[in-house]
Order: C-alpha cells, then sequence, then structure tokens
C-alpha cells in the first residue's frame, strides 16, 4: 500500500493485535506470534498504513498445541519469520506517541509489547492515549463482551464509532 503523510504530532489511531503462544505451565511466559497493526487517520478514518508479520520466538517449543488450537500458528509457519527484536524499530515507530485501539489491549497487547520490547532491552513504545473496545462493550454488554475477540469486526466497529462521536464532540467544543 502506498504511505499517505502522517501528521507530525502522531495523531493518528494505530489499531493493533498481538497473537500469541499459550503458556501451559506455571511461570511460562507468552511469546508473540504475530502483530497486525493499522494506521488510521482520526479525522477521516482512513488507513494511513498497514503492517503485519509473523514472529518466530526464540523458543520455538513454546508453540505447543493448546497454542496451535488457539491461534492456527504452528512452528513450521513461524521458522523462517522474522523475531521480535527484527520487527521491534517498526512496532516501536508504528505505536510510539500514538493513540493505540483494539479489543482487550488493555489488559492483554499491551502488556505482550512490554515484555517483548523488555526482553530485548529496550524501552517499549508509549501511547498518546488508548481505546480498549473491550471496555467499551463491556460497558454496554457487560460481561458477555470478553466473548466478542472473535467478533472482531463488531469489536472495530464499536470503537470506529466511538472515535466518531468523540471527534464530532472535541469539534464542537
Amino acid at each position: 500500500m502506498d504511505s499517505l503523510p502522517l501528521s507530525d504530532d502522531r495523531s493518528e489511531i494505530v489499531f493493533f493485535d498481538v497473537e500469541t503462544t499459550v503458556p501451559t505451565r506455571t511461570g511460562q511466559g507468552f511469546a508473540i506470534l504475530e502483530f497486525g497493526a493499522i494506521l488510521v487517520c482520526p479525522r477521516k478514518l482512513t488507513e494511513l498504513r498497514n503492517y503485519t508479520t509473523l514472529v518466530r520466538p526464540a523458543d520455538l517449543s513454546l508453540i505447543s498445541p493448546l497454542s496451535e488450537q488457539c491461534n492456527g500458528i504452528n512452528v513450521e509457519a513461524v521458522s523462517n519469520a522474522p523475531t521480535f527484536a527484527d520487527i521491534a524499530p517498526t512496532v516501536y515507530d508504528l505505536l510510539h506517541g500514538r493513540i493505540w485501539a483494539g479489543h482487550n489491549i488493555l489488559r492483554f497487547d499491551c502488556v505482550r509489547i512490554r515484555d517483548a520490547f523488555a526482553a530485548i532491552n529496550q524501552s517499549p513504545p508509549e501511547p498518546k492515549g488508548t481505546i480498549d473496545s473491550l471496555v467499551l462493550l463491556t460497558q454496554k454488554f457487560g460481561r458477555r463482551a470478553g466473548n466478542m475477540k472473535r467478533s472482531g469486526a463488531t469489536a472495530i466497529a464499536v470503537t470506529f464509532t466511538c472515535i466518531k462521536v468523540h471527534s464530532v464532540t472535541a469539534n464542537t467544543s
């Protein structure tokens, strides 16, 4: 995709998601297996940039049958993928100083990103703000909103609606 000009103040919204291994024993951490992001203009809600890649964990044995069952990513799929250290500069550039958006990012994705940067001894990116569709959906639908992970379209639609409402109210204040 052709890159459109990005704003100097990094006011764009970056929708992102990570897929990870599923720990199978006490004390075992998560390893990122996939990172994807879409950078969006908050005024026009147009895509400015996108990035997605599989990620090879340092220890391929962390990809258990349970992990594969949860996200469909197996050892063969990531065996030639870049490591997180390889993609860290791109991830940092996409995320740092922007508004982060996604489903359950506050309790899951943000933590995994910070852990992955810590594992390679680099400072993690920091958001300008966050929009977590799980929080928004929970306010509207209660605890059952947590089951909407596989209904990403619903989560994104609610998030976009909230952004539009925020943009309209911000411009009339």
